[in-house]
């Protein structure tokens, strides 16, 4: 029996449930995709000097601060929120996390733009008690510690659009590995991960694709326990994720040596 194919089958779905209605002036992009309380994300489109500005209507800025979540009132909160959006091409202007483009690079731009706000969505983890950082800053200053030598926020071009790439590890003779991090491991977030790989996996058929997931959840303020806490992942989340994955690893594991030498050339 021949295989599906999955990038098809995927790409199929996901035009189905992309919907592009008119309110006023502006142009409202529905995406099957969901914030932290299950709603539908939307990507608004407007007119801007002869360009086009997309942007969420600062819904992704609402959303944390319904979660508890003060940026302005902490500089490492802010700092985690430069890390989310690097090499996206977007910024937060008046609490509106926002990007401008030309019509012939919206699609690509509206992709960049829904990467910021799924990072962004992740930061309910900073919001828990004794969190240390987010999942990038961790991953990150493992890397230093360890003298993993990487590149950091990188787009790469895939079949369709550019994806971002949260570390790149050049293994010679123009060889790469490819890292991927995943803050919050759910069904939804290993669909457009799958995505990221399908387009990549043309693109850059040399490439090492790995996945690097966060398991783990700290304590209570007020529980005794002193060590984070490992969660698990469903199972469709992981079958998705090893699918189309060469590795997919867990931060849990971090301390073991196997783990390192997956991470580093």
């Amino acid at each position: 029996m021949n295989a599906p194919d999955l990038a098809r089958e995927y790409l199929a779905w996901l035009k189905e449930r992309l919907l592009t209605v008119k309110r006023g002036e502006v142009s409202v992009l529905s995406t099957p995709f969901l914030d932290p309380f299950h709603d539908g994300i939307e990507i608004y489109c407007e007119s801007h000097n002869g360009d086009l500005l997309l942007h969420d209507g600062g819904k992704t800025f609402d959303n944390l601060l319904d979660m508890g979540i003060q940026i302005d009132s902490s500089e490492r909160r802010q700092q985690i929120v430069a890390h989310a959006i690097a090499g996206c091409g977007v910024e937060f202007s008046g609490n509106r996390l926002q990007t401008m483009t030309t019509p012939d690079s919206l699609a690509q731009r509206a992709h960049f733009l829904l990467t910021a706000i799924a990072r962004l969505n992740d930061l309910w983890m900073s919001a828990a008690p004794r969190s240390p950082s987010d999942f990038f800053a961790l991953v990150k200053e493992y890397m230093d510690q360890q003298d993993v030598r990487y590149i950091a926020n990188v787009p790469i071009q895939g079949r369709t659009v550019a994806h971002m790439i949260d570390f790149v590890i050049s293994l010679g003779k123009g060889k790469d590995r490819l890292i991927k991090l995943i803050g919050s491991p759910t069904l939804q977030s290993a669909k457009l991960m799958s995505f990221t790989w399908m387009e990549l996996r043309e693109a850059r058929p040399d490439s090492q694709r790995v996945v690097l997931l966060n398991d783990t959840a700290m304590p209570d303020a007020f529980a005794d326990e002193e060590e984070p806490v490992v969660r698990g992942i469903s199972e469709q989340t992981g079958a998705i994720l090893h699918a189309y994955s060469d590795r997919v690893l867990a931060w849990s594991a971090h301390n073991d040596d196997q783990f390192l030498s997956a991470i580093a050339a």
